[in-house]
């Protein structure tokens, strides 16, 4: 039967008999694939599938597995003069000879080697300078990689420019490294704006001069009606004033991020107010021993759980500079046949005074800034303006207010100057650590309650005490 050349199938040859399945190898399959890729091949080429020829000649006389009754093969002798020791018998410790041969080319061989057993080489003075080897020998025309390339990058590429893309992740993680390390586990979020206020701006720019110049006559108004009302009068107008004050602070604090016990700190600020007026100062340790007690105890109940260290600093701050200090206005106060309205009022004209001459000054010919780093707009011109207008207000005015004298008013004036502008640089060291401009809005033109009262509370201790040394009437 013919086929063409074209026919796909042709019968497959004959098998062997009891032929059966049979695995190919990896060759006989790419000889497979070679003949369907090259078409038909010759009548006489092997194919896919063929049965190998039998083997010629005789065939051996033992085949494997041996019968039982067949003798092993005989065993072809070792040759070489060296022969392996019996497994039974112990070890020689010799090294066993790799090469079987001469001797000659065995001394050859191990002469070869020997040059690498010589004997150490110190190295002294300049040795160290020459090489062991060719800088050649280190030459590898191979790809480098790594530090190892030296090929030309592109400048239009570069690690700094990856790093530019984001700069608003890279500045946000700053800020919150910067946020964690200031509070530690506190785990807060801080409600103050992200960006603290500029202190760069220009002196007085955004203060409405007459709106404050109208708050502050106001102000003055109520102290002079309190004062004619008696002390009673001045000493709930101090308590208001101070109460409001701490407010402030304690609000500040908890806008930064911090946890202050404001309760107790709203409390001991008016107890302190309070006792000085009505016992003196006896009640001033008791009410500062009983604030540090409570304020302690308010961490360890957990009415607040938080940073203790940082927050029970702040709650005592807060008393401390607002509630303890503002106190002497009520010590003032307590003084027979009614001096201390005048010592009190004597205070607040000398205060109002230096601020208002230390402002007119500063924005007329101030150039010389006082403390750069802490309130740029406070000047060296402005501090001498204010002492010169407080020294004239003392003189003329608070001269004429009994038992004021000349001589008490003079060291008045110096007291308040000196003390005046070291509260208000205070009050502004805190609102720069906290972020903030103002310690709050309450007083249009001025800021907040505190703003406008940061000298007075360091000018009230200071005056006190000055009028117990010059030992004026009413003592």
């Amino acid at each position: 039967m013919a086929y063409d050349d074209e026919d796909d199938e042709r019968p497959a040859p004959p098998r062997a008999p009891g032929e059966g399945v049979r695995i190919i190898g990896a060759q006989e399959a790419a000889q497979r694939e070679a003949e369907l890729q090259s078409g038909r091949l010759p009548d006489d080429a092997p194919r896919y599938g063929d049965v190998p020829p039998q083997p010629s000649g005789p065939r051996p006389a033992v085949r494997f597995p041996l019968p039982e009754d067949a003798d092993p093969p005989a065993s072809t002798p070792a040759t070489g003069a060296h022969d392996l020791p019996h497994w039974s018998e112990p070890p020689t410790g010799e090294v066993p000879r790799v090469l079987v041969g001469d001797d000659a080319d065995d001394e050859d061989d191990l002469e070869a080697w020997a040059a690498l057993r010589r004997q150490p080489r110190w190295r002294e003075g300049s040795d160290w300078e020459e090489a062991d080897f060719a800088e050649d020998e280190l030459l590898d025309d191979g790809v480098r990689v790594g530090a190892l390339d030296d090929t030309p990058r592109s400048p239009e590429f570069s690690f700094d420019d990856e790093l530019d893309e984001e700069p608003e992740q890279e500045e946000r993680a700053v800020r919150t490294r910067t946020a964690r390390q200031a509070t530690g586990a506190m785990h807060r979020v801080s409600s103050r704006p992200t960006e603290p206020y500029d202190y760069s701006e220009k002196r007085g720019g955004e203060r409405d001069l007459p709106m404050a110049v109208a708050a502050g006559v106001g102000l003055l108004g109520l102290a002079l009606f309190c004062y004619w009302r008696g002390p009673g009068w001045l000493a709930a107008l101090a308590t208001v004033v101070v109460l409001l004050a701490a407010v402030e602070v304690f609000d500040n604090f908890r806008r930064a991020g911090l946890k202050p016990a404001t309760l107790l700190g709203l409390a001991g600020t008016a107890a302190m107010m309070i006792g000085a007026y009505t016992k003196g100062e006896r009640a001033i340790p008791l009410v500062l021993a009983l604030a540090v007690m409570f304020s302690m105890l308010w961490y360890v109940v957990g009415v607040v759980r938080a940073r203790v260290t940082a927050n029970l600093g702040v709650t005592l701050l807060g008393i401390a500079w607002v509630g303890f200090l503002g106190s002497f206005a009520s010590l003032m106060l307590r003084h027979p046949d009614g001096d201390g309205k005048a010592f009190l009022l004597g205070t607040i004209l000398a205060v109002v005074a230096n601020d208002v001459g230390a402002l007119f000054a500063g924005r007329s010919f101030g150039n010389t800034p006082l403390a750069p780093e802490i309130s740029p707009n406070k000047t060296v011109e402005g501090f001498f303006g204010g002492f010169l207008l407080t020294l004239i207000v003392c003189l003329a005015v608070v001269g004429r207010i009994d038992p004021w004298d000349f001589g008490s008013t003079f060291w008045l004036a110096v007291v308040v100057s000196l003390v005046g502008p070291a509260g208000d640089l205070a009050e502004s060291l805190v609102k720069r650590d906290l972020g903030v401009k103002d310690m709050g809005t309450v007083l249009p033109g001025h800021g907040g309650v505190l703003d406008r009262f940061d000298a007075m509370l360091f000018a009230l201790p200071a005056v006190y005490y000055l009028v117990e040394l010059l030992n004026l009437p009413g003592q």
